[in-house]
């Protein structure tokens, strides 16, 4: 029983690792058709990690950039976010609740519509093909975190974007400050799903590729960073 259980483990995390290599391809598609420009949801903005230190420019929001998309999915056009729940790829099988209801009714009141993947929050200001310097190694898209964690417990992480600078190192955005913004980059209570697939999670590079890896390989500040793009 170990092994079959372990084998029904192996076919979902590749599963959700097709899923990923489609949107990063669908992705590579959209830039093709706008100038290299990653798909956008926010104003125009070249430091992010600056001006949005404290959230505070995330509106007007322009939808997700997963609707974005959709027309290079092969379903739906870039106005029909409802769509999101008719697509397997934007569902990881091993997510327990890839499209929580709760979220934007209950638990992130008027937040956007999840699904079990996230845009690292760097992207959706404008970025083009030439504001990353190494598109294999830097990550576009990761995996939601869908189920409460921690003790005591945070609720599931409830939004489909994921914000880097918001992290214990940035001496502007810490956990518990004025601001009362949460640690993102939390291994166990932050954004993503750091844990999914046994120790790791599966990732979406800049060059449409996917792949896995733990959290730390992708993120363990200051020697190890692939979340944030290098001209």
């Amino acid at each position: 029983f170990p092994v079959f259980a372990q084998a029904r483990e192996a076919a979902r995390k590749t599963a959700c690792l097709s899923n990923m290599r489609e949107i990063g391809m669908a992705t590579r598609m959209y830039m093709q058709d706008f100038d290299d420009r990653f798909p956008q949801s926010k104003q125009t903005d070249s430091q992010p990690q600056i001006d949005d230190y404290d959230g505070s420019i995330e509106n007007p929001d322009n939808g997700s950039v997963f609707a974005k998309i959709l027309p290079y999915t092969g379903h739906g056009s870039g106005s029909s976010e409802d769509v999101l729940y008719q697509q397997k790829i934007f569902a990881c099988p091993d997510d327990p609740a890839p499209f929580d209801p709760n979220c934007p009714d209950i638990i992130n009141i008027g937040g956007p519509h999840v699904i079990s993947y996230l845009v690292n929050g760097y992207f959706v200001w404008g970025l083009t093909d030439a504001g990353v310097g190494r598109q294999a190694e830097t990550i576009i898209f990761g995996e939601r975190r869908s189920v409460a964690a921690g003790n005591p417990s945070q609720p599931p992480y409830c939004d489909d974007i994921y914000h880097p600078w918001f992290n214990a190192n940035n001496p502007n955005v810490a956990p518990g400050n004025a601001n009362s913004l949460i640690n993102e980059m939390d291994e166990t209570v932050g954004a993503l799903a750091t844990h999914r697939h046994v120790v790791g999670e599966n990732w979406v590079f800049c060059d449409g590729h996917a792949g896995y890896k733990t959290f730390k390989q992708t993120w363990s500040p200051p020697n190890i960073d692939l979340h944030t793009p290098q001209p």
